[in-house]
């Protein structure tokens, strides 16, 4: 019998602007993503934000508000990301 497919998994990310490390991690539910994605618009052929899409500053009181995850940090670069859970 095959496995089940994995679930996917969501993330606003926080990458260093000196050094490109990954920072922080903030997770984003199935729910927040439908509303984040009318904040971000992503590519008509990524409907589920597969792909990583910057965040600018600009855009950060409606993802706050969706998200909860606070100010930004301005030593970071944030971007959405997505990978399978295990």
């Amino acid at each position: 019998m095959p496995s089940e497919a994995p679930d996917g998994v969501w993330v606003l990310e926080g990458f260093s602007k000196v050094d490109d490390t990954l920072r922080v991690e903030h997770p984003i539910s199935r729910e927040q993503l439908l509303l984040l994605r009318e904040v971000i618009k992503p590519d008509a052929d990524d409907p589920w934000m597969i792909y990583c899409y910057p965040v600018p500053v600009e855009m950060w009181p409606a993802v706050d508000a969706i998200l909860q995850c606070g100010p930004p940090d301005p030593g970071l670069d944030y971007l959405t990301g997505a990978y399978a859970a295990e």
